[in-house]
């Protein structure tokens, strides 16, 4: 039975459509080649070469660039990790240390700023006492045992071990002799004080203590671009109403737990100081 059948053919009908229907059976790349080497013939052997050496040679960059690509990619598998990690790192403002340090991570604290007049007092048994109780036992000096697996020079080598300065209290004592020079120069202005300008003659001529005051200058300006306080600070409140002036009171700023600083201290400080003052007219030098 004939299932939508246009009805009978002629025998050669029949075979003219076997004829086709073996050529649609033939193998494409057989039918490519046959017809290329027909187009080919009728082509001047000159070019034909020429053809052929344009395909080599196209083969042949193909394989150059791939090759290029392949160690283009491997360098950038060694290379990129480091770097995005290097980008990253500073994207988040990491705070792993740079340096190494023998001193654990200390917490931070939010402080209001607030105004303590007695630091500003001039010297004077409580005004000194005040100033002096900054200071740790020891003075900020610190025992290091392996000082050499934080990479650290030799520091001052004494009978108990090998003692280092902690920064922080190093800043502190120098500020504490601006403080005491200062209020010695106003004096001895003001007051015309002869003893006084004697002293500060022998002190500052003799002893070379001008040369620690404009070691503590540079060394406290170097302090200051360190820390890199950004606190916004806004200005105070005049009692007309008007805001013109910051003073920095009542500023709340990010910063080092000086209980943890002190806890530090007093596990590792140096115990055998003969001086406790934060600013000594004797022996006043660093």
């Amino acid at each position: 039975m004939a299932l939508f059948s246009s009805g009978s053919r002629s025998n050669d009908s029949r075979e003219d459509y076997s004829a086709v229907a073996g050529d649609e059976a033939k193998p494409l790349r057989e039918q490519h080649e046959h017809h290329a080497g027909d187009e080919m013939s009728g082509i001047h052997p000159e070019l034909y070469a020429m053809s052929r050496s344009l395909r080599r040679t196209n083969l042949f960059l193909k394989i150059i660039i791939g090759m290029l690509c392949v160690c283009l990619l491997a360098i950038l598998s060694i290379n990129v990790p480091d770097t995005m990690r290097r980008i990253v790192k500073s994207a988040k403002c990491d705070d792993e240390p740079l340096i190494k340090t023998p001193v654990p991570p200390l917490a931070k604290t939010k402080m209001t700023f607030e105004k303590h007049p007695i630091y500003g007092q001039r010297p004077n048994p409580v005004s000194d006492e005040a100033w002096n109780k900054l200071l740790p036992d020891g003075r900020g000096f610190v025992y290091i045992k392996d000082w050499e697996k934080y990479e650290l020079p030799p520091g001052q080598n004494t009978s108990y071990g090998m003692i280092y300065s902690t920064a922080v209290f190093h800043q502190m004592h120098c500020l504490g002799q601006i403080r005491r020079f200062s209020y010695m120069f106003l004096d001895s202005i003001h007051k015309n004080d002869t003893v006084m300008q004697r002293e500060i003659d022998r002190m500052f001529v003799k002893n070379d203590h001008a040369e620690h005051m404009l070691h503590c200058f540079d060394y406290l300006r170097q302090t200051i671009q360190c820390g890199g306080d950004m606190a916004m600070e806004w200005p105070r409140t005049e009692p007309n109403g008007q805001r013109f002036a910051v003073d920095g009171w009542g500023i709340p700023h990010e910063c080092k737990d000086w209980d943890a600083i002190e806890k530090y201290m007093d596990k590792n400080h140096f115990d055998h100081s003969t001086v406790d003052e934060i600013a000594p007219l004797i022996g006043a030098s660093g």
